[in-house]
């Protein structure tokens, strides 16, 4: 947990023992080096390597400084376990946290952005003994290999490097921000500062040139005008901006949880096992790797033909926590849906930076007779016909019996990104 420094100001726990902040402290780090965090999952892991690349391909660097927010009350932070079996628990962690991210090329700055976010983190964990998961495959955090985690503990067959159980477990299988919009009412006050400025000056103007009844009083009413239209520009252009940014958000999640609603009963109903939030996770980590791809061909988690090319300037991807479904169908075990994400999508244009609310088209797909699997990972995806297990972000025929991998039959994946 967070705690305050004898300088006063709040710092992360970076131990294990709470891996949202670990990440947090990390993802620090990554962003300067492009060095993944220990704590992160292998799904997390590939799609933050796939981002930093297109980083580089930009030419650009960047800093990124995430520190706890000054909050004391229980909302600030927040945990909940969502999905669990005999092995394995999913729990999702919240914390306010203060983002303040740079953007260089070469040695200039050209981008600042500073926001009050909500640190999202989807923590996978093992509460069984080792002997219990010890047989299910893993990729080894050093070399990326693909071995059962009784060989990891032994030493890795590929790079020999040795491992405990609390090396593996517990990671961070999903990580994101939610933005809100303290930087957008900094600006609105800043244009309320600078609207007080002008009617303060035009005041003045007006009672300088009616000279014959010019006094002192004319010089405190200017400034009080000023102070008071400054302040009323403000104050209306932040309530209307509430009242906008408001009325989209309540529609937002008010349709979002009536999607999730929709597609828990329908799918629990075909799938017990089921779970929204797993689904959730997956969907938004699926589609960071689909769209930090530069080429999408041996993507298992991708069976589109075609990736808008608005996309190849997309360098952050934060879910707004929000989704909607327009429709489903199945035909046989295949379970399709139709659906809008909505994210705020950091793009760079000319070297520019920009931000963009954006309700991206997406449709999905799954054979919905496999059991939701809580322990799945693309890059340690199993082939249906030898059970052999392999790294499905660079393949989609089996290494060993060259059988083409359908990774529908396992998990969740993506056919079609619009616009």
């Amino acid at each position: 947990m967070s705690y305050k420094a004898m300088d006063g100001t709040r710092q992360w726990d970076g131990s294990k023992k709470v891996p949202e902040e670990r990440m947090a402290v990390k993802m620090q780090s990554f962003a300067r080096t492009g060095i993944t965090p220990d704590i992160a999952g292998a799904d997390l892991s590939y799609a933050l390597k796939l981002q930093y690349a297109r980083w580089k391909a930009k030419g650009l660097r960047t800093t990124m400084e995430i520190t706890p927010a000054e909050y004391t009350m229980p909302q600030s932070r927040s945990k909940n376990t969502f999905w669990s079996d005999e092995k394995y628990t999913h729990e999702r962690r919240m914390h306010m946290a203060n983002l303040s991210q740079k953007y260089y090329k070469g040695d200039k700055c050209i981008d600042t952005q500073e926001s009050q976010i909500a640190i999202n983190a989807i923590v996978t964990d093992t509460t069984v003994e080792t002997s219990a998961v010890e047989s299910d495959y893993y990729c080894c955090p050093s070399c990326g290999a693909i071995s059962r985690i009784k060989e990891l503990m032994t030493g890795c067959p590929y790079c020999q490097t040795k491992f405990q159980i609390s090396d593996l477990f517990p990671k961070v299988t999903n990580f994101y921000f939610y933005d809100d919009d303290s930087s957008q009412v900094k600006k609105i006050k800043n244009i309320g500062i600078a609207a007080g400025i002008l009617i303060f000056i035009l005041a003045v103007i007006y009672s300088i040139m009616n000279v014959e009844h010019f006094n002192v009083m004319n010089i405190v009413g200017a400034v009080a005008g000023g102070a008071f239209g400054g302040y009323a520009v403000f104050a209306f252009s932040t309530i209307g901006y509430g009242i906008c940014k408001g009325m989209q958000g309540v529609g937002e999640v008010v349709g979002s949880r009536k999607s999730e609603r929709k597609i828990e009963k329908e799918l629990k109903s075909l799938d017990s096992t089921f779970s929204y939030k797993l689904f959730e996770g997956q969907l938004i980590s699926f589609l960071k790797m689909t769209l930090f791809s530069d080429d999408t061909r041996n993507l298992a988690c991708f069976e589109g033909t075609y990736v808008p090319e608005k996309y190849k300037d997309l360098i952050d991807m934060n879910y707004h926590g929000t989704v909607a479904l327009k429709s489903m169908e199945t035909t046989g075990n295949i379970v399709k849906l139709n659906m809008k994400v909505f994210l705020r999508n950091t793009y760079c244009i000319n070297n520019k930076i920009k931000i963009k609310d954006e309700e991206i088209p997406i449709q999905v797909a799954k054979n919905i007779s496999t059991p939701t699997k809580a322990g799945f990972s693309i890059r340690r995806s199993q082939c249906k016909n030898c059970g052999g297990s392999f790294d499905a972000t660079h393949q989609r025929i089996c290494p060993y019996c060259q059988t083409v991998y359908d990774m529908k039959d396992e998990d969740w994946v993506i056919i079609n990104i619009g616009e």
